[in-house]
């Protein structure tokens, strides 16, 4: 019996941060013939702290099935999911085929104190992409992401201030972490503790849209891959919205059909019902903290000291 070539190792991991841009990089280096990504785009094996801070609510969310999923015929491109084993990560990556850059996008990474280490302990020659952004930005779009997902229906100062509350003792399980997931400085010295400074890069959200070609142009070459010309504009990923009936919206959530209505929905229409239904239940470009709680916010975030680190 001739023994199973193990699947190549990634050697590329975006990091974050959450609502940073992360996805819409992930979609573009999804296209270029010298990259391999994970086909679950946040496996999330890295962050143990955060995979059990999490563990409750995750539990309550729906069931995936990691072997069923590496077992398919056919890997269709999954958001996030919880992929412990080593050897079921391992497998994430068995499809690729001789490409120079292997990677995923798990966005907790960023945010956990166990990763860094752990990414180095798998493979000290990785590199590193970190995505920012302005942390006030940054919040805003995670709490109305987290109001269209049904998780919360509070006031954004009413959660700032909670996490506060909890001081050090703050973490993803026991409050929404948006300052958290906020605090680049010493999140970036983890990751600089383990790696050196020439694998590690720091994008800005704000650079990726002022000047997106040249921004692109340095991640390629960061990761040593032809700057392609059709790969040099940043499609449009995440847009903001909001439901238009919260209440039903938390219910669906709540009840755990919404992943089930959703999968229907997606498998029983055309893209353009779709389109029209989404429509009819979201709200596109829609803020839902006013101008002036973003400016109470951004006082706390002040008092804080909080500022996009380079």
């Amino acid at each position: 019996m001739s023994a199973r070539i193990a699947a190549p190792k990634p050697n590329l991991f975006l990091v974050g941060a959450p609502k940073a841009g992360t996805t819409s990089i992930d979609q573009l280096l999804r296209e270029h013939p010298d990259v391999f990504l994970s086909p679950i785009k946040e496996p999330c094996h890295f962050c143990t702290d955060v995979a059990d801070q999490l563990s409750q609510s995750v539990q309550r969310k729906r069931k995936f099935d990691v072997a069923a999923y590496l077992d398919a015929s056919e890997r269709k491109l999954e958001g996030l999911a919880w992929v412990d084993s080593p050897g079921h990560y391992a497998r994430l990556f068995d499809a690729a085929d001789a490409q120079p850059v292997i990677g995923e996008c798990s966005t907790f990474y960023l945010s956990s104190k166990v990763a860094a280490r752990a990414i180095h302990d798998y493979n000290p020659d990785a590199r590193i992409v970190a995505l920012l952004r302005d942390p006030l930005q940054r919040i805003r779009s995670h709490y109305e992401m987290d109001r269209v997902h049904g998780l919360t229906a509070r006031s954004l100062t009413s959660l700032i201030e909670e996490e506060l509350a909890l001081g050090d003792d703050a973490h993803w399980g026991n409050c929404f972490y948006y300052l958290g997931a906020s605090r680049y400085a010493p999140q970036l010295a983890r990751f600089r503790q383990y790696f050196p400074h020439d694998k590690v890069l720091v994008l800005s959200f704000e650079s990726l849209l002022a000047d997106t070609e040249a921004t692109l142009r340095q991640l390629y070459a960061f990761l040593g891959i032809d700057a392609l010309p059709e790969l040099l504009a940043l499609p449009s990923a995440n847009r903001g919205r909001a439901a238009r009936f919260p209440g039903f919206n938390r219910a669906l959530h709540a009840s755990g059909l919404k992943p089930l209505v959703s999968g229907l929905l997606k498998s029983g229409l055309s893209s353009r019902l779709e389109q029209r239904m989404k429509s009819a239940y979201y709200r596109r470009g829609v803020h839902v903290v006013s101008d002036e709680e973003m400016q109470r916010i951004g006082r706390l975030l002040r008092d804080e000291g909080l500022m996009a680190a380079a």
